[in-house]
């Protein structure tokens, strides 16, 4: 058909476009940027998100997070700012009583141990909670 070097030329041309290729996808593959690193989660996040909440969506995002996160008293956590977090939370205008009383259920089943300052918290946030 045709010249030996006809087809020697197509394929160091096939080999040099190989090697083209593979040095473009390793240059994008060593300066891509690396991913963002996850954002731990604090009770300080959390209590300066509720002064910031604006619709309900982002209050179910929140509670959602503090019940992943917190809903169990953490050991290296200040119990006191704990409830007083909790408290915040059950008196936002975004909560109605009945899912605040679903809240307080869940937090006692998980803290035995305080079930009693749950109970005194949420009961005081509800009873100073501004009305819809």
């Amino acid at each position: 058909m045709y010249d030996i070097w006809f087809y020697l030329f197509f394929w160091a041309l096939a080999f040099l476009g190989a090697l083209f290729v593979m040095g473009c996808v390793l240059v994008y593959l060593v300066f891509q940027p690396s991913p963002p690193r996850p954002v731990s989660v604090t009770l300080e996040n959390i209590q300066s998100l509720l002064s910031t909440l604006k619709k309900d969506q982002e209050f179910e995002g929140l509670l959602k997070v503090f019940l992943q996160h917190f809903k169990k008293l953490p050991s290296d956590t200040d119990p006191k700012y704990w409830l007083e977090i909790i408290g915040k939370i059950a008196s936002l205008e975004y909560f109605d009583t009945d899912r605040v009383a679903q809240l307080s259920q869940e937090l006692q089943e998980a803290n035995t141990e305080m079930e009693r300052e749950i109970v005194d918290t949420i009961g005081l946030a509800l009873k100073n909670r501004r009305k819809r």
